[in-house]
């Protein structure tokens, strides 16, 4: 598959680096368009559009982080990077759709495996994300904590 556009949700935990290190595993030698996009949940009970300063400047901050990240330390680095903060009430629809809207051919995102009622799962935003996304989706799993 020839990839021209991938999308990586941040989200300022361990495992950005590791789907940004893919990310740039798959841009090497191509001059692709890398959209890095964290997400801020928005509660039922405020409007889409509400004000969330801390919660912007936590999101703009793992953005810098990841972007500078991308350009500087990752090997190979990453030139084409195209951070975007979202606001919205899921984050695995905001992901869904930002790679809808940029026409993106692959989803690389970081999962941790988590246990509900006893079950491993790998959680609503990845199961969603997985479910639904129209392009393919690399899912890099975080080592099992012991």
């Amino acid at each position: 598959m020839q990839y021209r556009r991938i999308l990586v949700p941040i989200t300022g935990g361990s495992g950005d680096r590791r789907a940004l290190d893919l990310a740039c595993v798959l841009a090497s030698k191509k001059n692709l368009e890398v959209f890095l996009v964290y997400v801020v949940e928005v509660k039922q009970s405020l409007p889409l559009d509400a004000d969330m300063p801390q919660e912007v400047g936590v999101g703009e901050q793992c953005l810098a982080v990841a972007e500078m990240y991308a350009r500087g330390e990752a090997e190979p680095k990453i030139h084409k990077i195209m951070p975007q903060l979202l606001q919205a009430r899921t984050a695995g629809a905001a992901i869904v759709d930002e790679a809808i809207e940029r026409d993106c051919d692959v989803i690389v995102m970081a999962c941790k495996i988590n246990e509900n009622l006893g079950q491993p799962t790998l959680g609503e935003t990845a199961n969603y994300v997985l479910r639904t996304a129209p392009c393919e989706v690399i899912l890099a799993r975080e080592a099992a904590e012991i």
